[in-house]
């Protein structure tokens, strides 16, 4: 009697899952439906759109379409990293179909290996960011973060494998150099690698943490003339004096470490003071370049607000959380504050550029990063 009742009382449940399953068939048969109608209607636009001799990739279009999408997805139960994911891979397939589409040399057998090598690295959004731009550029590759304690045998292990290419970020920009077969000479003078290119065989050193900290600030403040205090002095540090340098600004740069200040001091020609020595008068733009306050410690903070003072320009390099505890220090001081999200993008596109030969989809990568900080 009991195995009777037992079996009375999973048949509502299975009748109910069997139900929803039909349901789910529906709607799947309904999207792809409405999947190649649209991709119909691409099509239709990519002849247009030669009749008017105008460009078959608008970027600032396929902006808009994110940005409408995710605001209608507004208390929807699909996360905008879902509606960002989804919606790249239908402009690549429209991309396609007007014949602007990414076709690989090898066809869509194995996919172009990319990574992010540091310690820690689980927070990165890096691989977000990257695998975004892939499917919405229907470039063939795969990006993954790495836990890296040493960085020679992760090298090693890129050659073996076939890595297209790498970004390196903490603690390594620095001790990868020597692993490399060519470095960029701008990246020679920084002594700071960033990002690991594959060509024919050889794996060459870049940086691009510079160029992007300098589009990030050179959107609120000009530079030239300008003094910048840098805290940190690692790679990213390296990278932003020497881009302030070529602005026609000043560095500073501020660490806890005396020795690894004097060594970038003597290797750029700028500045160093101990960071207990920092004082918000002596200058116009202060910027945090090192991990603290990153995810998941994130009340951590290179300074608090009462060493900060009001109409400063200050910049943190950490993009998660996009709001930190460094930044609201600032806010509360009166600063004008930047998030490390332009940074970070800008950053990226140039690595995928080098990577792919291809303009980035630079307004998607900032999406996709901001769907996921939001979503998380």
């Amino acid at each position: 009697m009991s195995d009777s009742r037992t079996a009375g009382d999973a048949g509502a449940p299975r009748a109910a899952l069997e139900a929803e399953r039909r349901t789910i068939d529906q709607l799947d048969a309904e999207l792809l439906r409405l999947f190649n109608e649209r991709l119909a209607a691409a099509t239709r636009i990519g002849r247009i759109k030669r009749q008017l001799g105008l460009p078959i990739v608008d970027t600032v279009r396929e902006t808009h379409v994110f940005e409408r999408l995710l605001d209608l997805n507004r208390g929807g139960l699909l996360k905008n990293r879902y509606v960002v994911q989804v919606v790249a891979a239908l402009m690549a397939a429209a991309r396609d179909v007007q014949g602007e589409g990414h076709r690989p040399a090898d066809g869509f057998g194995t996919p172009g290996l990319f990574a992010v090598f540091g310690n820690p690295v689980v927070h990165s959004l890096s691989p977000v960011m990257h695998n975004a731009a892939f499917t919405a550029t229907g470039y063939h590759g795969v990006y993954a973060a790495i836990r890296v304690k040493d960085i020679r045998p992760a090298v090693a292990g890129m050659r073996a494998l076939g890595f297209k290419g790498a970004s390196v970020t903490i603690p390594h920009k620095e001790t990868v150099l020597p692993c490399l077969d060519y470095v960029d000479p701008a990246a020679a003078r920084i002594k700071a690698v960033n990002t690991i290119v594959s060509e024919g065989g050889a794996l060459k050193g870049f940086n691009t943490d510079g160029e992007g900290a300098i589009r990030a600030l050179t959107g609120t403040v000009a530079l030239k003339g300008r003094t910048v205090a840098i805290i940190g002095a690692g790679g990213a540090a390296r990278a932003l004096a020497d881009g302030v340098a070529a602005q026609g600004g000043r560095a500073v740069v501020y660490n806890r470490s005396a020795a690894r200040g004097e060594a970038l001091s003597a290797d750029l020609g700028v500045d160093f003071r101990p960071l207990s020595e920092f004082t918000a008068e002596g200058c116009d733009v202060l910027v945090n370049t090192t991990p603290v306050g990153m995810s998941p410690d994130v009340e951590g903070t290179p300074l608090t607000c009462e060493r900060l003072r009001p109409g400063l320009v200050v910049m943190d390099m950490v993009y998660n959380p996009l709001r930190t505890r460094f930044l609201q220090e600032a806010e509360t001081a009166g600063c004008t504050v930047v998030d490390g999200l332009a940074m970070f993008v800008h950053q990226g596109a140039r690595q995928f550029e080098l990577w792919t030969g291809m303009p980035a989809p630079i307004e998607i990568m900032r999406l996709a990063v901001e769907a996921e900080l939001t979503s998380a």
